[in-house]
């Protein structure tokens, strides 16, 4: 099975959310105020805000770590992108869409690499309690993720 260049896009992403989350201030101009009244933010809005995070009990020497693996694998991923790769990823944000970045298959090693090591770092940061629990969190989502996928209409 191949695997698709949009399958590894939105986990890069994720990773990127993820070692955001406790770092985002509460939201007073974010995404908060981008989101309708009415209408359930997505999942990477609710990253973006620290729900979930806040169950790790972050220090703030650890929001610090965190906030200094985001911005370096923000810069790494940034410059793994083509100038029109990242027009075209920012213009999807915009549009609350999925990108269609057709990446190389180097790109995409390069790119799985950085996450891999995004991850390592968060979890050197973390207690070894913090680290179970996160991974429980994880085991969580792939299961509510698995659920969805099989509830959706074959296409």
């Amino acid at each position: 099975m191949k695997i698709k260049p949009l399958v590894l896009l939105p986990g890069a992403i994720a990773v990127l959310f993820v070692a955001a989350a406790p770092l985002m201030p509460p939201l007073t101009d974010g995404v908060a105020a981008q989101t309708a009244p009415g209408v359930r933010p997505n999942r990477a809005d609710q990253m973006q805000r620290g729900k979930g995070w806040q169950e790790l009990n972050l220090t703030d020497a650890q929001k610090a770590q965190m906030r200094q693996v985001r911005e370096s694998a923000k810069q790494r991923m940034g410059a793994i992108l083509t100038g029109e790769q990242q027009a075209q990823l920012q213009a999807a944000r915009q549009q609350r869409q999925r990108p269609n970045l057709n990446l190389t298959e180097a790109q995409k090693a390069q790119m799985k690499a950085v996450r891999e090591d995004t991850q390592r770092q968060i979890e050197a940061i973390l207690t070894p309690e913090q680290r179970q629990k996160l991974q429980e969190m994880r085991q969580q989502r792939g299961q509510r993720s698995s659920q969805r996928r099989h509830m959706r209409p074959e296409q």
